[in-house]
C-alpha cells in the first residue's frame, strides 16, 4: 500500500518541491492551495481550499483517507513596519500562518496512526525579532509554541512532531514589491 502525504501551499515554492519529490516517489500526494494545481500526476490529489477558513476543511478531509505525513507549509508574508501593516495583513498572516496550520493539524489527525509525523515549515522569524516584520514574526512564534507543544501531548500516540526553522529561501515569494531583505536572493537556501 502506498504511503500518503499531505502538504500544504504546494502551488509554488518549497510546497511546489516537496510535493513534487514525494510523487516521484510515488507517495499518494495530497496538495492544499488557495490557486490551482501545477501537477497532473495520477497519485496527486489538488483540493483548492483557504486553510485560514475551517468551515470548508472538514468537507475537504471527509474525502481523504489516512494520512503518514502532514507538512503545513502554506504561509503569507508581508515585510514593512507593524504602523504601516494593514488589518486585512494582520489577519491574513495569523489566519494562514498560525490558525490555518492549527486547523489542517487538527482535521488531519483523525486521519493519522502510530508512527505518523508532522513537519511544520516554519521560518527563523518563529525563533527571533526581525525588524518590518512584526506581524509574520508573530504568526511564527506562535507556530513555534504551537508545535513543541503538540509534540509533547501526541508523544504517546507515537506521532512525531518537528518544527523547522530555516531562513531565506529562494521561492517567488521574494519579488519587486517584497525584497529579500539580505539582499541577493540568489544566496538564499535554494
Amino acid at each position: 500500500m502506498n504511503k500518503t502525504i499531505l502538504i500544504t501551499g504546494t502551488t509554488s515554492g518549497v510546497g511546489a518541491k516537496i510535493a513534487y519529490d514525494y510523487i516521484e516517489k510515488g507517495w499518494n500526494v495530497i496538495g492544499f492551495a488557495r490557486g490551482q494545481s501545477i501537477f497532473q500526476q495520477s497519485n496527486y490529489k489538488h483540493f483548492k481550499v483557504d486553510i485560514g477558513n475551517p468551515h470548508y476543511l472538514n468537507d475537504v478531509f471527509e474525502q481523504i483517507g489516512n494520512i503518514d505525513i502532514l507538512v503545513n507549509n502554506a504561509a503569507v508574508f508581508k515585510m514593512k513596519p507593524f504602523s504601516q501593516t494593514s488589518i486585512d495583513e494582520i489577519d491574513d498572516m495569523i489566519d494562514i500562518n498560525l490558525k490555518g496550520a492549527m486547523y489542517v493539524t487538527k482535521f488531519a489527525l483523525q486521519k493519522m496512526e502510530k508512527g505518523s509525523r508532522i513537519f511544520f515549515i516554519n521560518s527563523v522569524a518563529g525563533l527571533e525579532e526581525l525588524e518590518n516584520q512584526s506581524a509574520y514574526c508573530a504568526s511564527k512564534h506562535g507556530l513555534t509554541g504551537f508545535a513543541g507543544v503538540l509534540g509533547e501531548e501526541l508523544r504517546p500516540r507515537g506521532i512525531k512532531v518537528t518544527s523547522i526553522h530555516p531562513g531565506g529561501i529562494d521561492t517567488p515569494l521574494w519579488s519587486r514589491d517584497i525584497p529579500y531583505p539580505c539582499g541577493d536572493v540568489s544566496k538564499a537556501i535554494s
